[in-house]
């Protein structure tokens, strides 16, 4: 088990983070590949694999589907957040292909 973190919830106690330890990748680098599968046998990250086994989650496919779009919606913006922070021009393009591809499309249209 790596790559798991916690919240504290006061009286209700500790919580799975709902995120933990991300770390966008530029495609020419690694390829889209999930360091921890969360499928017996299949690490492609995608959305079609988190569709396939969000019920092994305890999530109803819709309310994945929510998060799904919540996210997508989230990392759109991602080019001018980088740049608020300081990320040169040159620096954001380089990481594109970790944001922009097929996925980040279908997560946006998600209904």
């Amino acid at each position: 088990m790596r790559n798991h973190g916690f919240l504290w919830l006061g009286r209700n106690g500790w919580s799975l983070s709902p995120v933990y330890d991300l770390n966008p990748t530029p495609t020419d680098i690694k390829a889209r590949i999930l360091t921890t599968n969360i499928d017996l046998d299949e690490g492609t990250c995608s959305i079609d694999l988190v569709e396939s086994v969000a019920d092994l989650f305890g999530l109803p496919l819709v309310t994945a589907r929510d998060i799904i779009r919540e996210v997508g919606v989230a990392v759109e913006s991602w080019r001018a957040v980088a740049a608020a922070v300081g990320a040169k021009p040159s620096e954001i393009n380089r990481m594109a292909s970790a944001f922009e591809h097929e996925d980040l499309e279908k997560a946006r249209a998600m209904s």
